[in-house]
């Protein structure tokens, strides 16, 4: 086909997550000295050296209420800088594909498509401020760089309260670094990797005059490589910079930029195809794709932001929030469709575009948050505004008649590059506007008991321009409501469950252009939580339900009038449900570790069968690190395994679609790291150890060989 464009777990298994930290406990509580044996140590000091952790303290990314994960009423997870470290998780898809109920899959090599407990991830956020999806597809970019993030944070299930429209399958929230430091800091990395990938990273902090009181950073990187995949390369420029200002002891102003640049040639426009002309399977090389020597497709972002924090003295805090983001891209594009013959290869045609895309986001967020007390208690409130424009224009460049490809079972990328017209011409413009009023309170009902209790009101807008489907204006106004309810069982154990209504309008079309109606539903989660260790080590179990009405299902063999963007129907009494579990911290000052198991199942009513069948139900997420002790310890090593289960989706073939199974996955890495003194480390990282390949499936007949084994060798410094 054409590439579109644009059960429930038993009781134990709370007790075999959670009950592993209790001997942990006791232990940590058996070895704290009693009062009276006190004992005076020398003192220690400690240089260029900073605690490595794979836990947060707070979020405030699911209400705006800055929570402890325990005292958030449903399933977060964060990664740390330290675990994107330790990892080498360089992108943002990287870190995805290893985040608890998170998984991807991709139309071509530029369009990454996330998803969590069986929908889209449409939702993504800047320190809290919800943002548009990128350019090439309607979810994170997966491309972006995790150079100039402090933590990435990832709350699933339905997120309205926050964002506004969004599906209920997740919010990323990318929380950027700021410059906090008093003091000359600097590190820089250099790395080697499979495929001739070489990457350099600096970042430094410093004061900006003598008091410290206003405050500089810096974080550039460059990357560029080749690929396991025929063809493709890219190259990669990042700069972040950010100034922290105390305009006096109660007031904070930031002003920051980033830019990032991705350069990539020899690009894929969807898949290739898998069955031959009689329905046979095509056993292609692992590397192999469709692109065209000459394909290229040319990202650039740019994003400057003003973030204003004043402090009161009874508490409460004013933050104003205001950003603006551009995003540019330029594609030169190749696509065969078709079946070949097995003697001759014949059988395929081609198509090529040329485009340019332009998208412009203006935001802002404006709330106060503090306590109040009543009926004797002191609660919390947050109260807010925020606002979106969004704008996204395309053109394309006209060609003419294209030659025959020979034969495909000998494409080696070598084809004619398209007379493309010089002029371009419009092909759609899209302008969102979005406008939301926001409330919640954590009230204290008793000391163990807390209830949060929020409401959105959201008013959103569209107006699409398409020169083939005509123009479109679709307007709706919701009110979704939130509530949760905590419960601290013994100061370590919380239970929790928690309420929200699901308000998503969609840019989905049918066959005829139309677009379908907003997603409507509920979300509901239920489960309990631990903060062991002080908050050093967090655990989670929570059930969910969601039900939806109006969802997107593919329309196999439809299209909209442009004949290429896939057509879709709305299925009405959806329901997914699952659970998800997770460990993940520190077990000791030299152990960190993250666990995670997920499992969903997406059923229709009017069948019972199951959607979105491409996904996989279940996934496992492990990785752990540990530092040797004694004369061994400047050496840590970790490693970890990605499970998931199996998985299958409906083929464009010969006679209609057919159905192409993919088995369970299991991936398997490992790392090691050795300091050279106190300032200096080599650290090695190896992926996919087993060598295992494996297709990655979608819903639309795109699909491709995942990686094989692959390493990297970095060196890292710090100057200060």
């Amino acid at each position: 086909m054409f590439p579109t464009h644009s059960h429930r777990p038993r009781p134990t298994l709370l007790a075999v997550c959670l009950s592993a930290a209790l001997p942990l406990g006791a232990f940590a509580q058996s070895a704290t000295t009693a009062p009276d044996a006190a004992t005076t140590l020398d003192a220690v000091a400690v240089k260029g050296q900073r605690a490595p952790t794979y836990a947060a303290e707070q979020s405030s990314a699911a209400t705006r209420l800055s929570l402890t994960p325990q005292d958030t009423p449903q399933s977060i997870s964060i990664v740390t800088e330290q675990r994107i470290e330790d990892q080498n998780l360089t992108n943002v898809r990287e870190v995805l594909d290893n985040t608890t109920g998170v998984s991807s899959s991709a139309y071509d090599t530029e369009r990454v498509v996330f998803y969590a407990r069986g929908f889209q991830i449409e939702n993504m956020a800047y320190d809290g401020v919800p943002i548009a999806a990128g350019l090439n597809s309607s979810s994170a970019d997966g491309s972006l760089d995790t150079a100039i993030y402090e933590r990435v944070e990832v709350v699933r299930g339905a997120t309205g309260l926050m964002s506004g429209a969004g599906s209920p399958s997740a919010m990323i929230n990318f929380v950027r670094k700021r410059a906090d430091s008093r003091t000359l800091q600097a590190d820089a990395s250099l790395s080697y990797g499979s495929w001739n990938t070489r990457r350099g990273t600096f970042d430094i902090s410093s004061p900006l005059n003598a008091s410290g009181s206003v405050r500089g950073r810096v974080v550039a990187a460059y990357e560029d490589g080749d690929s396991y995949l025929d063809r493709y390369s890219t190259k990669k420029s990042v700069f972040y910079g950010v100034v922290d200002a105390d305009l006096g002891t109660d007031t904070v102003l930031s002003l920051g930029y980033d830019y990032q640049r991705t350069t990539p040639k020899g690009v894929t426009w969807g898949s290739y195809p898998v069955f031959d002309d009689t329905g046979g399977f095509i056993e292609w090389p692992r590397g192999f794709t469709s692109a065209a020597d000459w394909t290229y497709w040319d990202n650039t972002t740019r994003t400057a932001f003003a973030d204003l924090k004043h402090s009161f003295d009874n508490g409460w805090q004013l933050r104003v929030m205001a950003s603006r983001r551009e995003t540019d891209g330029d594609d030169a594009l190749f696509y065969v469709y078709g079946f070949p013959n097995r003697e001759t290869g014949e059988g395929i045609t081609p198509f090529a575009y040329r485009g340019t895309d332009a998208g412009r986001q203006n935001l802002l967020d404006v709330y106060a948050s503090g306590p109040f007390q009543a009926w004797g208690r002191e609660h919390e409130l947050v109260v807010g505004v925020s606002g979106s424009h969004y704008t996204q224009d395309s053109w394309e460049r006209e060609h003419g008649d294209l030659p025959g490809v020979g034969n495909f079972l000998q494409w080696n990328g070598s084809y004619l590059y398209p007379g493309f017209a010089v002029d371009k011409t419009p092909y759609s413009a899209t302008h969102t506007d979005q406008g939301g009023i926001y409330a919640a309170t954590r009230l204290s009902l008793a000391d163990p008991l807390k209830l949060i209790l929020g409401a959105r009101y959201s008013r959103w807008k569209n107006d699409t321009n398409d020169s083939t489907s005509g123009v479109y204006h679709h307007e709706h106004t919701k009110t979704v409501p939130y509530a949760g309810l905590i419960y601290d069982i013994d100061g370590t154990y919380s239970a929790f469950a928690s309420y929200t209504q699901i308000f998503d309008p969609q840019g989905n079309r049918r066959a005829d252009g139309s677009f379908l109606d907003p997603v409507l539903g509920s979300s509901r989660e239920v489960g309990i939580k631990g903060r062991h260790f002080g908050g050093a080590l967090n655990t989670s179990l929570t059930l969910f339900e969601t039900r939806q009405d109006n969802v997107a299902e593919a329309a196999v063999g439809e299209y909209l009038p442009d004949g290429r963007t896939q057509a879709y129907n709305a299925v009405n009494g959806t329901k997914s449900r699952g659970y998800e579990l997770e460990v993940s911290g520190d077990m000791s000052e030299s152990w960190n570790g993250t666990f995670g198991w997920s499992h969903f199942n997406v059923k229709a009513p009017r069948n019972g069968g199951a959607l979105r069948t491409a996904l996989p139900r279940t996934l496992i997420r492990l990785f752990t690190t540990y530092r040797l002790p004694g004369a061994w310890n400047r050496l840590t090593i970790g490693g970890g395994a990605n499970w998931q289960s199996a998985s299958h989706a409906q083929v464009d073939g010969p006679n209609g679609p057919q159905r192409l199974d993919q088995s369970s996955v299991m991936l398997l890495g490992a790392m090691a790291r050795y300091a050279i003194g106190t300032q200096a480390s080599v650290q090695v990282n190896a992926d996919n150890l087993l060598n295992r390949k494996y297709f990655v499936l979608d819903e639309f007949s795109n699909l491709y060989y995942a990686p094989p084994s692959s390493f990297t060798v970095s060196f890292n410094y710090r100057f200060f």
